[in-house]
């Protein structure tokens, strides 16, 4: 209470020393001021009219509150500054002023300065202001001046400043080893802070080249000179140059590991990824062909691959040491080898890598803690990490087992699961005690699934390929199929399994909430394809599709092509989920018309214009005829629950045709034995009932552009006329697909494609012509044209020759034509051998293409194609009986056995290979490709057929040789070995 007594004593007088100034100041204000006019006030009202309420509100104490009359505010006149009171001797800044300055405002300078106009001149403060001035570092020189002021007893003060000059571009000439932005990065990395628009600073410039000569040694180039050029720009900024002199690159040469004992030398060096050289692996001779640049920092990259490679066999506490590196030159002398021992000039760095290898740590024991889902922890030891006690204690097997583990627990809900290994290695000895501490979290369940981005798709297309259903425990694996389901429709951008959805954890309630976030694409894919040939033609494609019609996953497609050799078109509907079950349908409906030419057809194959040749043998001589055929398949298929395997059945029916435009293609078809199908034959019509069970396994991850997965599909069409055809054939085919990352660099893919099948018939009858197999073209082996590979054969016939005279004129003969008597030539008929394309009934193809993302969209492919088309069962190709009696009564010295001969050399495998560009259009959504392709394995035959017409049935030597020269003459059969293609698709 006393301390209280002694504050409020104190405080008084202070109270009353503040109000005596306040009444001061009032006072001194009323007598400056003139007085103010109070309003009027309000008029009063009679009292007789004042009627006081029955009842009064309360009285709000706010509203009795006295109010203060506020004046209205007096703006005064601006007076200037009393000059401060000064000491003898003292004088005081009148101002302060900043000149010079060009790029920055003298106001935030002057705020950065304790003198001020109107404070005493002192120098130990102006000095103070100069150096906080100089420590801005934005001026060359400050100078600063003094000059008496306006006033008495007043200076002013002035800093004449010169601002640093501005680096306004930054080049780098001479750089060829790195990129400029790999150049920005490395400076971003070491901090020199030297950017466009930066203040010139001459030790910037030169820690930037110090950083640039130390980048580029790390790229092999050790002997780099840096030399940063100025060069004035007016009126206050620089031009900065860094010439560089790479000089010459250094290259790996001898790598030397020492202290290896349980491995030998290659196999350490075959760990250093980085430097040891490039090669043909596991050839022996070529596995160091090429040296590569010798780079600092890759080669402690390279320690660290040695360490790791070491431990992942067992020796866990291997280190590998300081490596030695000598630059020499070398080269250039002794004896060489191309491509082996190339002994080029140049400077190589030596290596000598030294290591410790210690020992083989062996497994000891493997105990599980926290594992409280599983009652035997321990059975899990070899199942996922590959190892049990007395085993090699590997780390490559330790860190899958515990991907394996985190996998196993992420299948029963258990997303925050976290596995932490710890080893106890046994003093003196080679074993080591692991133990697997678990934090198996809580276990989750699914309490929403929604979904962001899809526009056009219903919500139900995309629900249905998530293998999760809201209620059911969260599952890791059956997650990640689901995002490889949607993958596979194509429907969106290719979905990521780490950024695909937004997985939020309800913790109260062990729940997760699941957002799927989708980005669709473009629905509808256009193609567009076409050639043109002097020799084949030309022809010109388009096909349409839209694989998410109405939203609802349907696909609607028709395709078209309209060409010299082939008229085709289309058109397919597939419904995905039938009644909202896994069941696929659809239909095709398809119309083909197929014009062969045989002078056209060998041409194409002799890769020359043969069309007079052919022509000069006769126009009816020639195998001339067009195929029609029209038809439909329906198809329908079944996706087994939670899995990539689907069952599916194909129905189809075709009808073909034959119109023949010559006699020789008259007799092709009507004496050519397809048993049975001559009843009707194909010149009235083949109608073919089929039906095709498949087995379908798909795993790939995108249908236009995959990157990883494999496709397995296996057939067997049955044809018969028990289905209300007359053609009885079987059909087993495999077609086989696999993508995977390249083990060089992830984002290029490996891709391989294997297609092979059989077609056989039964029941007495033969394969009809038109399902006999072709290949050649973009779509097979790419090489080759459409339709060109295929058998060669010689098929049994007879012709109309011209009968000459001994001195080889045309003997001619005297005939009655209208009245009137005309001469005409005389002709005989003649055994002979046609040439035929029959077709193979086996086919196998290979593709493989290495996919190299180049830029954007832009994708480069090498890539090699090999197929291979033969005759199986030449028996299945034999003459109408009938036919060949009446050849062999004709002409009994041709002695026709009725069988279809083989031409030599023309079932033998091709091979194509070459590059292959291809563009994802935007508006396609299909690749556009161009290509060029070598073919190193094709076929280069000369076809001869057989000679069978016998001397003595010619008048003369004359007509015998005017017969073998037209019918027995040698046709070149020479695949051409170079082929430029642009096509809108894939091969597979």
């Amino acid at each position: 209470m006393s301390r209280f007594r002694r504050f409020r004593l104190a405080a008084v007088p202070a109270c009353f020393f503040v109000a005596s100034i306040s009444l001061l100041a009032q006072s001194q204000q009323a007598q400056q001021q003139p007085p103010q006019q109070q309003p009027p006030p309000p008029p009063t009202q009679p009292r007789q009219q004042q009627t006081p309420p029955a009842q009064q509100p309360p009285v709000n104490p706010f509203e009795t509150a006295p109010r203060v009359q506020q004046a209205q505010p007096q703006l005064e006149t601006p007076k200037p500054e009393a000059a401060p009171q000064l000491r003898p001797g003292q004088r005081f800044v009148d101002s302060v002023d900043i000149r010079g300055l060009r790029r920055v405002s003298p106001d935030m300078l002057k705020a950065t300065m304790v003198t001020k106009p109107g404070d005493i001149y002192d120098e130990e403060l102006l000095r103070r202001d100069f150096m906080a001035l100089w420590n801005t570092n934005r001026f060359d020189d400050i100078r600063l001046e003094t000059e008496p002021g306006e006033r008495a007893n007043s200076v002013k003060i002035t800093f004449v400043v010169t601002e640093r000059r501005v680096i306004r571009t930054i080049h780098y000439q001479g750089i060829h080893t790195v990129t400029e932005s790999e150049i920005l990065d490395r400076f971003k990395e070491r901090k020199v802070g030297l950017v466009v628009e930066s203040q010139y600073d001459a030790n910037k410039i030169q820690h930037a080249a110090n950083v640039l000569k130390e980048f580029l040694s790390e790229r092999g180039r050790q002997y780099a000179t840096v030399d940063p050029q100025i060069e004035q720009i007016p009126p206050s900024s620089l031009a900065l140059t860094f010439n560089v002199n790479e000089g010459p690159k250094v290259k790996v040469g001898t790598i030397v590991i020492t202290g290896n004992h349980a491995y030998s030398q290659k196999w350490v060096t075959d760990a250093m990824k980085n430097l040891h050289p490039y090669g043909i692996p596991h050839s022996i001779v070529a596995e160091s062909l090429f040296a590569k640049t010798y780079d600092a920092a890759k080669l402690e990259e390279d320690g660290e691959r040695i360490r790791q490679a070491y431990s992942d066999h067992g020796y866990f506490k291997m280190k590998a040491l300081e490596p030695t590196v000598t630059i020499i030159p070398r080269g250039g002398k002794g004896w060489r080898l191309p491509i082996i021992k190339m002994e080029q000039p140049g400077i190589y760095a030596d290596i000598v890598q030294p290591v410790d290898e210690e020992r083989l740590y062996h497994l000891h024991t493997m105990k599980f803690e926290g594992v409280k889902l599983f009652r035997t922890p321990e059975a899990l030891m070899r199942p996922l990490f590959g190892m049990g006690p007395g085993d090699v204690f590997q780390t490559d097997k330790l860190r899958k087992g515990i991907e394996n583990m985190r996998n196993l627990y992420g299948k029963f809900g258990y997303i925050d699961f976290v596995p932490e290994p710890d080893f106890n290695f046994i003093p003196n000895t080679d074993q080591v005690d692991l133990t697997i501490t678990a934090d198996e979290g809580k276990q989750f369940f699914v309490r929403r699934i929604d979904f962001s981005g899809n526009s056009t798709t219903r919500d139900k297309v995309i629900r249905r390929e998530i293998m999760l259903d809201e209620g059911d425990m969260f599952n890791s694996s059956l997650w990640d199929l689901s995002i490889l389901r949607l993958n596979q429709l194509g429907y969106f951008e290719v979905l990521k399994k780490e950024d695909a959805a937004d997985i939020h954890k309800n913790i109260g309630s062990n729940t997760v909430d699941i957002t799927l976030k989708v980005k669709e694409r473009g629905k509808n894919s256009i193609g567009l394809n076409g050639g043109v040939s002097g020799i084949a033609g030309s022809f010109v494609g388009f096909n349409y599709s839209t694989n998410n019609f109405l939203g609802l996953g349907e696909t609607l497609s028709l395709n078209s092509q309209l060409g010299t050799i082939m008229r085709s078109a289309s058109l397919s509907f597939t419904e995905p989920y039938l009644f909202d079950k896994p069941i696929q349908t659809g239909f095709t409906v398809y119309l083909n018309r197929y014009d062969f030419n045989q002078a056209r057809q060998a041409s194409i194959f002799a890769g020359q214009n043969l069309a007079a040749l052919y022509n000069s043998l006769g126009a009816q001589n020639l195998l001339n005829y067009v195929q029609n055929s029209h038809g439909f398949k329906l198809f329908a298929s079944y996706q087994l629950r939670r899995s990539f395997w689907r069952t599916g059945i194909t129905y189809g029916y075709d009808i073909s045709n034959i119109v023949t435009q010559t006699t020789a293609a008259t007799n092709y078809f009507q004496y050519l034995n397809f048993s049975g199908v001559y009843g009707p034959n194909s010149l009235d019509g083949i109608h073919t009932s089929s039906i095709t069970p498949s087995l379908t396994y798909n795993t790939v991850n995108h249908p236009i552009n995959p990157s990883t997965g494999k496709s397995i599909y296996f057939s067997l069409g049955f044809a018969g006329s028990v289905l209300g055809g007359n053609v009885n054939t079987i059909t087993p085919a495999v077609d086989l697909k696999y993508f995977h990352p390249s083990p060089i660099r992830k984002s290029q893919i490996l891709a391989f494609h294997f297609l092979t099948s059989i077609i056989t018939s039964y029941g007495g009858k033969e394969v009809p012509p038109f399902s006999r197999s072709f290949m050649g073209g973009e779509n097979d082996v790419r090489g080759f044209d459409f339709y060109s590979i295929t058998p060669i054969a010689y098929i049994a016939s007879s012709a109309s020759i011209n009968v000459l005279n001994s001195d080889g004129s045309a003997r001619t003969q005297e005939t009655v034509s209208g009245g009137s008597l005309v001469k005409t030539p005389v002709t005989m008929q003649i055994p002979t051998y046609q040439i035929i394309t029959p077709g193979g009934d086996w086919h196998s193809v290979f593709n493989f293409e290495y996919r190299i993302p180049i830029v954007g969209p832009i994708t480069l492919a090498p890539f090699f194609d090999a197929g291979l088309n033969r005759i199986l069962r030449p028996d299945q190709l034999t003459m109408d009986p009938a036919r060949v009696e009446d050849l062999n009564l004709q002409f009994p010295q041709a002695g026709f056995s009725g069988k279809v001969q083989i031409a030599p050399g023309t079932q033998k495998p091709v091979a194509s290979t070459g590059l292959e560009i291809q563009v994802i259009l935007p508006v396609v959504n299909a690749p556009f490709r161009v290509y060029f392709a070598y073919n190193p394995s094709t076929i280069r035959e000369n076809l001869q057929p057989p000679i069978v017409a016998d001397r003595a049935a010619f008048p003369n030597q004359a007509t015998f040789n005017n017969a073998v020269a037209s019918f027995g003459q040698i046709f070149p059969f020479d695949d051409r070995r170079t082929y430029f293609h642009f096509t809108v698709g894939r091969t597979f």
